[in-house]
């Protein structure tokens, strides 16, 4: 008897029409993409509160969202967890996963689509944003936290990039090219956020301590439920933001402090057995000053080149690479040390960075010694390295 194999969830393209608003983010201005973000529906039920303060110790911005928690994937036991380091048993592993609402396209409308090898990645709004464009701008919301009289506003959009349409398909399981597709999209929209913001938004926090910009395009990925992932279809976050992240601001002190960007301070100062492979336009490392084990840290050569739009193919296509080769040893690892799935990607860009990208496994746990700045990592970072770099020439291989 032949065993009937049941079809991957995924997105077609019949719930993928009724729910695209544009082929391309490129062909969107930013007050059209403003527009389609005040007028997303379901947003309105989840709006941030409005209000960010900062820790005066640290120049950490912390955002409220009070409406945050209310998500219903969030703080809900699952029975269907995100990754398992044990074989399930015979009665779960018949068990169907329970319905994907992205592949049932029960979400937002979509901005940009591009068709890959197999399905198509697309980007749309998340319809429970840590920022919101509000109708006032930034001037129209108060903190109330502390009885002051100065206005502080939190203004911006939050975006979701979905690696693939195919609900088992992310950065580690799709072809490169493939791969370099997904990063071209993720530029495209960095592009459009920026350059539009800049012909309509005034420069923000101008104050000799922090770089004088409108705003602020952040990249980052949170996968597993340890790290702040919540849906199990493989995705990027894109926030849009003008208030400066601390991260922003230290790398922008770094370049005034030192007189180079932190990528090229680090492709200089970093041991060279810390190298895990070298892409021709990219490095990917493991930072000598490792917090956690297996860190890795991706950086351009070209240490002129601040954001993903600015790459050339060559370029993007060695970023790609990188993020690929990261994601299969952190994967790799995890299991291999029996770790639960979980793991955090940054993208580092604008003042200051140069252009590099962060990959943290999370191996060990935060606790009180690095609360207060002192970091305890349970292994070497040369030894990492030699790990990944065996790892990944063992892939190379086919082995």
């Amino acid at each position: 008897m032949v065993q009937h194999v049941p079809t991957p969830q995924q997105l077609d393209r019949e719930r993928l029409k009724r729910i695209l608003q544009a082929e391309s983010v490129e062909d969107l201005s930013l007050p059209e993409i403003i527009r389609l973000f005040r007028e997303e529906e379901g947003i309105a039920d989840f709006l941030p509160d409005g209000a960010w303060e900062i820790d005066p110790r640290s120049g950490d911005r912390v955002l409220f969202h009070s409406s945050r928690g209310r998500r219903p994937h969030d703080n809900v036991p699952s029975e269907w967890p995100l990754e398992r380091n044990k074989v399930p048993s015979s009665s779960s592993a018949t068990k169907s996963p329970p319905a994907c609402a992205i592949c049932q396209g029960n979400t937002t409308g979509f901005i940009d689509v591009a068709d890959l090898s197999e399905g198509f990645t697309f980007i749309n709004k998340n319809l429970y944003p840590v920022l919101y464009p509000w109708e006032t701008g930034r001037s129209g919301h108060v903190s109330k936290t502390v009885d002051r009289s100065v206005q502080m506003t939190s203004w911006g959009m939050h975006f979701l990039q979905w690696t693939s349409s195919l609900h088992d398909r992310d950065w580690h399981n799709i072809p490169l090219v493939d791969c370099a597709t997904v990063m071209r999209r993720l530029a495209a929209l960095e592009k459009t956020l920026l350059t539009g913001c800049r012909e309509l938004l005034p420069p923000s926090e101008p104050r000799k301590d922090c770089p004088e910009a409108p705003g602020y395009v952040l990249i980052l990925k949170n996968y597993g439920r340890l790290v702040g992932g919540s849906l199990a279809h493989g995705h990027q976050q894109i926030v849009f933001s003008t208030v400066a992240p601390r991260r922003v601001l230290d790398n922008w002190r770094f370049e005034q402090e030192y007189g180079e960007t932190f990528s090229a301070f680090l492709m200089r100062e970093n041991p060279t057995a810390f190298v895990v492979r070298d892409y021709g336009p990219a490095l990917l490392l493991v930072p000598y000053f490792m917090r956690r084990p297996y860190d890795m840290t991706l950086i351009m050569k070209d240490t002129a080149k601040r954001h993903l739009y600015e790459l050339t193919d060559a370029e993007i296509t060695a970023v790609a690479a990188g993020w690929h080769d990261a994601i299969c040893a952190m994967r790799w690892m995890m299991r291999r040390i029996g770790r639960e799935l979980a793991y955090n990607v940054i993208t580092n860009n604008g003042p200051g960075a140069g252009l590099y990208f962060e990959f943290l496994p999370y191996v060990q746990e935060i606790g009180g010694a690095e609360h207060l700045g002192l970091f305890i990592s349970q292994d070497r970072p040369e030894r990492a390295a030699a790990q990944l770099r065996q790892y990944l020439e063992g892939e190379q291989r086919g082995g």
